[in-house]
């Protein structure tokens, strides 16, 4: 998930690319920081780390400039970074909730508002296992644990970070809270031959495939081209490479396609459940696909819109035009 990419792509000082383990290191003292405060205390210093690496490095969230002007063309500078802000703060506050996981079993349901579950538990009861589709937004990982601790199940699909011990500690503390974590390499993908690539990413369809057939959910993300072989599809009136693999292999599945967001309120999450995106199994797979992943990202862009300072994508979405 995007929260893993964050830790290292910012959560320490350039020194970090000779020595991958400052990465983890900081993370492990930030968390055992967050195991000692009240929560509102830790999301002050969040503020603060995120304004410090504002201050500091810049440049490293030229991506995340580049996506807001694409979801906001008339923003000028100034509002532009104060939202560059908000959203960073936000970032952090993820980051918090994330740590505080491993320290003890938070009353995560108590903290999350849902808005029509039943579209969702309509979709379970039928068997055929849930892609609950999602993106890089809001309290995706405080809605993500608080299904699991209310005694359900839904596995997540998640990106491989390095060093491994950095990976290891965030799967512990998703693992904590009764989350099932399928890795995906994508930097060994990215890294090796065509035919590693296929090999490593179909080891990982093939564990989501195993849940789907088996009625269980698992939860992907659709709003970053992490493996580089994204479709071009229409994305705020532009077109931009999307990871619809997640919609075909639900389609193969047979499997429901239900959106959930979760909104940040605060200290508290909002979690919006849409109905489900229907489509149609003997329709031609590959059109199915592109129609079923637009239908989806046109309920992406009314969120982002809504919300953009909770819409946490660092790297440049229109690659043409984004900055690395």
């Amino acid at each position: 998930m995007q929260a893993g990419d964050v830790a290292v792509k910012t959560g320490v000082p350039p020194p970090a690319a000779r020595d991958p383990m400052l990465a983890y290191y900081a993370y492990r003292g930030a968390e055992a920081l967050v195991g000692l405060l009240p929560q509102s205390v830790s999301y002050w210093l969040g503020d603060r780390a995120a304004d410090a690496l504002l201050a500091t490095v810049p440049s490293r969230f030229d991506g995340l400039r580049d996506n807001l002007r694409h979801v906001i063309p008339t923003i000028g500078e100034r509002p532009l970074k104060r939202l560059v802000r908000r959203n960073l703060r936000n970032l952090t506050h993820g980051w918090v909730d994330v740590m505080e996981m491993s320290f003890r079993r938070t009353d995560l349901p108590s903290r999350i508002d849902i808005q029509d579950l039943y579209h969702f538990e309509d979709a379970i009861a039928r068997g055929n296992g849930v892609v609950v589709a999602s993106m890089h937004f809001g309290s995706w990982e405080v809605g993500l644990a608080g299904w699991n601790q209310m005694g359900h199940k839904m596995a997540l699909v998640a990106e491989v970070l390095r060093p491994k011990q950095l990976f290891d500690r965030v799967v512990g503390a998703r693992s904590a809270q009764g989350v099932h974590i399928i890795p995906l390499d994508t930097q060994a993908m990215r890294a090796g031959d065509p035919q590693v690539a296929r090999r490593l990413g179909a080891a990982s369809m093939r564990e989501v495939f195993k849940v789907l057939r088996s009625g269980g959910v698992v939860a992907m993300a659709l709003d970053r081209d992490l493996i580089g072989n994204g479709e071009p599809l229409e994305f705020f009136g532009t077109p931009a490479p999307i990871p619809i693999g997640t919609v075909e292999i639900a389609i193969r599945a047979g499997a429901a396609i239900v959106p959930i967001l979760l909104f940040r309120n605060r200290y508290r999450v909002d979690a919006m459940v849409y109905p489900e995106i229907r489509y149609s199994a003997d329709a031609p797979r590959d059109a199915e696909v592109r129609k079923t992943s637009q239908m989806l990202l046109r309920i992406f862009e009314g969120a982002i819109r809504e919300h953009p300072e909770q819409w946490h994508v660092l790297d440049p979405i229109w690659p043409a035009t984004g900055t690395r």
